[in-house]
């Protein structure tokens, strides 16, 4: 959902590539010009400049800078392009993370031009969903197959941070927006 205006809403999708509604959700139309991935897994929205959005694909990262008119191949230093997850920084929008499920985290500090691999402590590099503290933005959750790693440094370093949970095999994060200690977890299975 647009930050600034919420009647618009984008959609990525599982065959369809991404739709946009600027009616709340009452009508949506393909935006997919220049996007030449039709899975679509995630996506992000700039919350400082909400006309450029993110979408993560098998085949990769892309940008669009209009609202999602056009669409372009941002991968410069992705080793694994089959993007799973994507998070912005809200504070400092050109920081992006990504992660995948063929073998790694990501960062980028220039809105997506280039990116490098943020694996140190990450056991299983299998990422399903990533989550930042908005308040403290170098603080940083991932997801895995193996549970839930920490980063409080940007990503140079992670550590496990699995007490109290059942299943760690962790489908999607949240952190509370007013109380950023407070995480929930989705997990998969029991």
């Amino acid at each position: 959902i647009d930050p600034q205006t919420p009647d618009i809403i984008y959609a990525g999708t599982g065959g369809g590539g991404v739709f946009k509604s600027t009616d709340g959700g009452a009508n949506w139309s393909a935006i997919n010009n220049g996007l030449t991935a039709t899975y679509v897994f995630s996506l992000a929205i700039d919350p400082q400049t909400p006309a450029i959005i993110y979408v993560g694909a098998y085949v990769g990262v892309f940008k669009s800078i209009n609202g999602g008119m056009s669409w372009s191949a941002i991968n410069n230093g992705l080793t694994s392009t089959d993007i799973s997850a994507l998070a912005i920084d809200p504070q400092t929008p050109d920081i992006i993370y990504a992660g995948t499920w063929g073998g790694s985290a990501f960062k980028s500090t220039n809105g997506g031009v280039s990116w490098s691999a943020i694996n140190n402590g990450l056991t299983n590099t299998l990422v399903y969903t990533l989550a930042l503290d908005p308040k403290t933005p170098s603080t940083l959750y991932v997801g895995t197959r193996i549970g839930l790693f920490k980063s409080t440094n940007g990503g140079v370093s992670w550590s496990a941070s699995n007490d109290g949970l059942t299943n760690t095999v962790i489908s999607t994060l949240a952190v509370d927006p007013q109380t950023p200690d407070i995480i929930y977890a989705g997990t998969h299975g029991v």
